[in-house]
């Protein structure tokens, strides 16, 4: 029971904070969370200790728990080198993908689009890295899978904290779209092209972060 009520209290939380709910860099309240959601405060802190594992909320002494506020700069950076990783390990991954692999890959995507019509976050999020990896898995290097892996979790919450799934609910989601095209690159054993629009697709991914959340109110351009 006492997991139930922590899930609940991790999702509803994450939930409040994709949506702007809770702000960018905000602390969080453990007492006052514990009364909005009517849980013990232990409940919510194994909450936020999720958070912060996640990398979504982050703990300084004697300030407590906030969620994270990381920089345009950063965040580019991080999608950059994400980029030039995937690239790398679609490339490795032609020609070592087998018909099974290529159904596999072909029934997330078709998941994929059904999640997001269906606007379930969490389950797209997670769909969306399982055929990412599955890629990364292919290309036959561990130590690349790794760092694909590890920064796939920093972009993802790049992605919930500045909530691109919710602005585009009600446009059209390209990147099934996007994942059929490497996927028919990586079929025909195009390591080049595969590799390329894996990169393109990524910079599609970093294009659809919310970059006026990041700005103060007064930035103006020139």
């Amino acid at each position: 029971m006492a997991e139930n009520l922590e899930d609940l209290a991790y999702k509803k939380i994450k939930t409040a904070i994709s949506k702007g709910y809770i702000k960018k860099g905000a602390q969080l309240k453990e007492i006052l969370l514990s009364r909005e959601l009517n849980i013990s405060r232990a409940t919510v802190k194994g909450a936020f200790k999720r958070l912060v594992h996640e990398g979504l909320a982050e703990y300084k002494l004697n300030k407590g728990v906030s969620v994270v506020n990381p920089s345009l700069e950063k965040i580019e950076e991080t999608f950059q080198v994400r980029a030039h990783l995937e690239m790398m390990s679609t490339s490795l991954a032609a020609g070592k993908i087998t018909s099974k692999d290529f159904k596999a890959l072909y029934r997330l995507i078709r998941e994929e689009d059904i999640i997001f019509k269906a606007g379930e976050v969490e389950k797209y999020y997670e769909i969306n890295t399982k055929f990412h990896l599955k890629i990364a898995e292919k290309s036959g290097n561990q130590v690349l899978y790794d760092y694909v892996k590890e920064i796939i979790q920093k972009t993802t919450i790049y992605l919930v904290l500045f909530d691109p799934f919710y602005q585009t609910l009600t446009t059209k989601n390209i990147s099934p779209a996007e994942h059929r095209k490497i996927v028919r690159y990586l079929e025909n054993n195009d390591a080049e092209n595969a590799g390329l629009e894996m990169k393109k697709h990524l910079g599609s991914s970093m294009g659809g972060i919310n970059i006026e959340s990041l700005l103060p109110d007064d930035y103006i351009t020139v």
